[in-house]
């Protein structure tokens, strides 16, 4: 497990980049990587990511996209109320992950599929919108329908196995 502080700084640098780069928030970087290399599990990698994204992300990023002229002062308004709207929603959303995370393995598979979502969303482009929605819950549903498919396929193989004592011996 990284814990070293240089290589959780250079791992933030990196999530940093991104965030600023791609307007992420971090997370879809974040969270895989600190599942992956950081040992956390799926509940405990979504909270510390929100928990490290509270100071960094905002204020440089939107300096930068201040100082590029991309923002504007008569834009603050608008991301306020957005804003507003993330505070009530953040805490209720926690609510939610926290009990999909008592079913092993299920808020990975839903952060996956939203991950899955948004990707196809971004690559489709906003050009035919209503298609681009279409086509991409379409993919997630497909994508969801072969995760789903496959953990029943996997759990139905194991429970055989375990009670079939004459397959065992094989």
């Amino acid at each position: 497990m990284l814990t070293h502080p240089i290589a959780l700084i250079v791992f933030g640098i990196i999530v940093g980049v991104f965030s600023g780069l791609m307007g992420l928030g971090g997370g879809a970087v974040m969270i895989p990587i600190m599942v992956i290399a950081l040992g956390l599990d799926q509940a405990k990698a979504h909270g510390m990511s929100l928990m490290v994204m509270i100071p960094p992300v905002a204020l440089p990023a939107v300096l930068g996209y201040f100082q590029r002229g991309v923002l504007k002062t008569s834009d603050i308004w608008m991301a306020a109320f957005i804003a507003i709207g993330v505070l009530c929603g953040s805490y209720f959303g926690s609510q939610i992950a926290v009990s999909i995370a008592k079913h092993k393995g299920m808020l990975a598979t839903v952060f996956g599929l939203l991950l899955i979502y948004v990707a196809m969303y971004t690559a489709l482009g906003r050009e035919h919108v209503g298609r681009t929605v279409i086509l991409s819950l379409l993919i997630t549903v497909i994508a969801a329908a072969v995760v789903f498919g496959t953990k029943w396929a996997d759990a139905k193989s194991a429970s055989t196995s375990v009670s079939d004592p004459a397959r065992a011996e094989l």
